[in-house]
């Protein structure tokens, strides 16, 4: 018999070391990683700025919203520690005697296995799982005392009820108490507190909406177990059993503009857009936003026969970039195209809505609205170098053309023009300061830059027509809040393209429709039609509100005969028209700043020179102050035939224009004339780029010699400083007029 004792009193000896070995090898190799209790990511009620919901989002799959431990009912406290840990506040992590009999039962058969897990443990089980079910339990339990050594006992009841299932993906005290109550978390009375503490047991079979009756069973073991803890008297408890169970419906979820929601969460994830108590407040104006969905649908079943499957829209506030409407794509029925993209985000060619911004640098530079443009067929160095012939999109040719009808009519030559004496460098400097930063260098796109050679997107577009609308500031495109504006065009500058865009006339002569049917108040208008005729797009604004719309196929294949005025305008104008309706209502206002003092004068239609005694077509011009055309009109023959340049020799031979003549050469035709830039432009210069220099003879451009600033320069190309400068072109022994420019660095 002694000998048994030994044996087995040697055995148990064994037995304690080996379990003391193990025990010391876990906690050598168990370590409790700090990241893995990081505070998850809330479920959020993405709202627009009147609080309509318009999406409930689970970050993670998981309906939750974290609390902090002073925010929860003392109710609901006193009834987790009753019903699943009453000893909590005074062991260490794990509770030596039901874990005792939790390892009993597991190691010797027949007995029933009993849990023994304290709250500590159950936080560590909810944060790394059972992988290897009970096997995982001594882990747990290393895992559970190292815990309580790092954080307090507040913390990990924190970390618990944050964690806790309540079923349905719902995770978390505060949720589940919205859900089932109807309220915070803070204000469960005794009843509802002992209800919600006793579903984690078994979320699914105690769901109070489909098994009430097992959830109330439940409750009665809380508050027993609340009342034999001493948490609550007899009364409290006698109470709690008779207090009526009320649970809130099963809330539906909304599904309300699909990408309006998606951007305010990628907003919100950036930092741009905080939350507050579970809500993602957003600037949307859902009113409007139905009424945008509702004619973009319209417009696409319009033009479906003609290759439209859909449509995207982003409407704005000018005062402060708020998104007021947002369709990342009209038609979102079970297969159509592009139904689950968001086509406003889609960077596609956006045909001739880049012109304004290649205008407004000429203006910079010393241009008006009525400088003449040369609207001729010229070979081009397009995208990657590569030599092409554009055209009107008429196929014609119409000569000398003043800058208001040359951007009132989207003339593509003119452009062409334009932007040759701008300069490729000049134009993706300035539309990388509104905010298209992807684009490539300049050389990848070469002048074609001005017919929507670079792709943007609809959201790009309309931060850039923001800018114009600011009158030359700019402001990111935002969901809510306020943003730092830049100013990035002159005023006045900006100012006039407004101008030109706002010409009710100009429109009319152009397009044979003023839209007047559709928005009798004044409002700028520019269309597009990409390449290949694959996009139609339409950007208007007032200096409340800028729409951007976008017609097309999602797959690119190409559209039958819908320009940008023909297929978008309309819907655009319809939206401006909307949105302003809504001015009042949401109370936006107008740019602070006033609008810049133009200058009037009235100068010849053919010339762009101030008009003269022999001009018979005349109309008002608008310049910004100083930049008035200083000589009078003096092109009319005695015949009454304008006179032209030799440049125009060839139009003037295949087109035979009436009214125009060829001018008789002089002898003034042999001293050269700086084209570009032009006196006291004001150049704007990106990081690397250089400044094409122009120099004509009779009206013909020609290579010439170049001194800056008394220094002679080596080609056509001027990599300028900042600073003011003084420009002499020379052609042989001839000299140009001195030009003085000055020089400033893009933002």
């Amino acid at each position: 018999m002694k000998r048994a004792l030994r044996v087995l009193a040697r055995g148990l000896a064994i037995g304690v070391a080996l379990a003391a070995a193990a025990f010391a090898g876990l906690w050598l190799t168990t370590d409790v990683e700090r990241a893995r209790f990081a505070r998850p990511a809330d479920a959020l009620t993405v709202t627009d700025r009147h609080g309509t919901p318009l999406r409930h989002h689970r970050p993670d799959g998981y309906d939750r919203r974290w609390v902090e431990l002073d925010a929860v009912s003392p109710h609901l406290v006193d009834a987790v520690l009753a019903v699943e840990d009453d000893r909590f506040r005074e062991h260490p992590g794990v509770d030596a005697r039901a874990t005792g009999r939790a390892l009993l039962g597991f190691a010797l058969p027949g007995r029933r296995v009993s849990g023994g897990s304290t709250i500590t443990q159950q936080t560590v089980k909810l944060v790394y799982g059972r992988p290897s079910g009970l096997w995982d339990k001594p882990r747990e339990i290393v895992r559970a005392l190292q815990l309580e050594r790092r954080f307090d006992k507040d913390w990990i009841l924190e970390q618990y009820l944050n964690r806790l299932p309540f079923g349905d993906e719902v995770v978390g005290v505060a949720r589940a108490s919205e859900l089932y109550f109807g309220q915070p978390v803070g204000e469960l009375d005794v009843g509802q507190a002992a209800l919600l503490a006793g579903i984690p047991q078994a979320p699914t079979a105690l769901d109070p909406r489909r098994h009430l009756a097992a959830s109330l069973s439940r409750r009665r073991i809380v508050l027993r177990r609340m009342r034999e803890t001493g948490r609550i008297d007899e009364a409290t408890y006698r109470a709690a059993l008779a207090e009526p169970v009320v649970i809130r419906d099963r809330p539906m979820r909304p599904w309300l503009a699909p990408r309006a929601a998606d951007a305010a969460l990628d907003a919100h994830r950036l930092g741009a857009l905080p939350a507050s108590r579970g809500t993602l407040r957003t600037s949307l104006d859902l009113p409007l936003q139905e009424e945008v969905e509702r004619t973009l649908r319209a417009a696409v079943r319009e033009h479906a026969g003609q290759g439209v499957h859909n449509a995207a829209a982003v409407v704005v506030s000018n005062a402060d970039g708020q998104v007021l409407a947002y369709v990342g794509a009209a038609e979102r029925g079970e297969g159509s195209a592009g139904a689950w993209l968001d086509l406003a985000r889609a960077r596609r060619q956006p045909g001739s809505t880049l012109k304004p911004f290649v205008y407004e640098l000429l203006f910079e530079g010393g241009g008006t609205p009525a400088t003449l443009l040369d609207d001729l067929h010229r070979p081009m160095v397009g995208r990657e170098g590569v030599l092409f012939l554009a055209r009107d999109y008429d196929g014609r040719e119409r000569g000398p053309v003043r800058a208001r009808e040359a951007l009132s009519a989207s003339l593509n030559l003119a452009a062409l023009d334009a932007a040759r004496q701008v300069g490729a460098e000049s134009i993706v400097a300035r539309l990388r300061a509104l905010g298209m930063t992807h684009l490539d260098d300049a050389d990848h796109y070469g002048a074609a830059i001005v017919l929507g050679g670079a792709d943007v997107s609809a959201t790009e577009l309309a931060e850039a027509y923001v800018t114009l609308a600011r009158r030359g500031t700019r402001v990111p495109l935002s969901w809510g809040g306020e943003s730092t504006a830049v100013e990035v065009m002159d005023p006045a500058d900006a100012a006039l393209v407004t101008d030109v865009l706002s010409d009710r006339a100009a429109r009319r002569e152009a397009f044979g429709d003023d839209l007047s049917s559709l928005f009798a108040e004044p409002f700028a208008l520019k269309t597009g039609t990409s390449s290949g005729w694959r996009d139609a797009w339409t950007a208007a604004y007032t200096d409340e509100v800028t729409v951007v719309v976008w017609l097309g196929d999602p797959a690119g294949h190409p559209l039958r005969a819908v320009s940008g005025f023909a297929g978008a305008a309309r819907p655009a104008t319809r939206i401006l028209a909307a949105a302003q309706r809504r001015v009042e209502a949401l109370g936006i206002t107008r740019p602070t700043d006033p609008p810049p003092a133009l200058a009037h004068a009235r100068v010849c239609a053919l010339t762009g020179a101030l008009a003269g005694p022999a001009c018979t077509h005349t109309l008002e011009e608008h310049f910004r102050p100083g930049t008035m055309p200083a000589r009078v009109c003096d092109a009319h023959r005695a015949d009454g035939a304008v006179a032209l340049s030799s440049r125009y020799a060839r139009w003037l031979e295949e087109t035979h224009p009436a009214g125009f003549a060829l001018e008789e050469p002089s002898a003034r035709e042999g001293t050269p004339r700086i084209a570009y830039p032009r006196p006291e432009a004001r150049l704007l210069l990106g990081d690397g780029s250089q400044i094409p220099l122009r120099a004509t003879v009779g009206g013909e451009t020609v290579p010439a010699r170049w001194e800056v600033d008394g220094a002679p320069l080596d080609g056509e190309r001027w990599a300028a400083s900042e600073g003011s400068h003084v420009l002499v072109a020379r052609v042989g022994d001839a000299a140009s007029e001195p030009v003085t420019v000055s020089v400033r660095a893009a933002l």
